[in-house]
C-alpha cells in the first residue's frame, strides 16, 4: 500500500498545469522529490546541484600536499606518456623522473611492479605534471584524486565545509572584517567555488545554469574518490597527511 501512495504522491508532484507527467520522468526521481517533501533529511544536503566552475588557474595543482597514483593509475599515466608499462626498464625510468616516494606490495615481487601506488614529485612548489601555462599535462589520464575535485566527501559533508574551499581570485579585493579568504598554499581552496553571498544572490549566476553541478554528477564523483582513498593501504597516511 506504502509503495502505491509514494508513486501516486510522486505522479502528483510531477504534474504539469495541463496534465500529465513533467518530462523527463523517473519513477526514482518521483521518489525523490517525495522524500524531500516528506523527509527531506534523508537526502543530501545538495540535493539541487552545486555551482561550480572551474577558472582553470592551476592552484589546486599547488597545494601542499601529495597526490597518489593507484597501481592502475600508474600504468594509465605511463601509456599517456608514451612508456611502454609492460618493461621493468619502462617502470624504473618512469619512477625516477616522476616519483617522489612509493608504497609497494609486501612481497616484493619483482613482477608486480605496477602493484605499487605511487606518490608525484613536486617542482617548485607544484605537481610535476603543471605545465608551464599553469595546465595539466596529463589532463585526459589525470587521476582520480584530480578528476573528481573539489567534489571530495571531505569537503561535501556540509554546506559549510564545501563554501569554506571558496576563495576569491587574487586580483579582488577582500574588504577588512569580510569572511572570504584568498587561496593560500597552506590552506588550498577553489576560485570555481562560488563565495557564500554569490550562491545565495547573485542573480548572474543563477542564470548561467552550466555551473550548476547536477546531484547526480556530484554523487559519483564522491563515490569515486570516498572508493580511492579507502583502498590507499597505509592507513596511518589516509587518515592524517591524505585525505579526499
Amino acid at each position: 500500500m506504502l509503495p502505491l501512495l509514494l508513486l501516486c504522491t510522486a505522479s502528483l508532484l510531477l504534474a504539469t498545469p495541463g496534465g500529465g507527467l513533467a518530462p523527463p520522468f523517473s519513477i526514482r526521481d518521483g521518489l525523490r522529490r517525495v522524500r524531500a517533501k516528506i523527509a527531506p533529511i534523508t537526502l543530501p544536503w545538495y540535493e539541487d546541484g552545486l555551482q561550480f566552475n572551474c577558472t582553470g588557474c592551476g592552484k589546486c595543482c599547488k597545494v601542499d600536499g601529495d597526490v597518489w597514483l593507484a597501481p592502475e593509475e600508474v600504468e594509465q599515466t605511463m601509456h599517456y606518456l608514451g612508456y611502454d608499462a609492460s618493461k621493468a626498464t619502462a617502470v624504473d625510468a618512469f619512477r625516477e623522473q616522476y616519483v617522489r616516494a612509493e608504497i609497494a606490495p609486501a612481497d616484493g615481487d619483482a613482477e608486480r611492479k605496477l602493484q605499487s601506488w605511487m606518490c608525484l614529485r613536486r617542482v617548485e612548489g607544484a605537481c610535476i605534471f603543471l605545465d608551464p601555462l599553469g595546465k595539466c599535462s596529463i589532463y585526459d589520464a589525470r587521476p582520480v584524486q584530480c578528476s573528481t575535485y573539489p567534489f571530495w566527501p571531505s569537503l561535501l559533508k556540509n554546506r559549510e565545509g564545501w563554501e569554506e574551499e571558496s576563495v576569491l581570485p587574487d586580483d579582488v579585493a577582500i574588504a577588512d572584517g569580510a569572511t572570504e579568504r584568498h587561496w593560500s598554499p597552506e590552506l588550498g581552496g577553489c576560485e570555481g567555488i562560488p563565495p557564500p553571498a554569490n550562491a545565495a544572490g547573485d542573480e548572474d549566476q543563477k542564470k548561467d545554469e552550466s555551473i550548476v553541478v547536477d546531484r547526480r554528477e556530484i554523487a559519483t564523483k564522491v563515490k569515486a574518490a570516498r572508493r580511492h582513498w579507502k583502498r590507499f593501504p597505509v592507513r596511518e597516511i589516509r587518515e592524517t597527511t591524505w585525505y579526499l
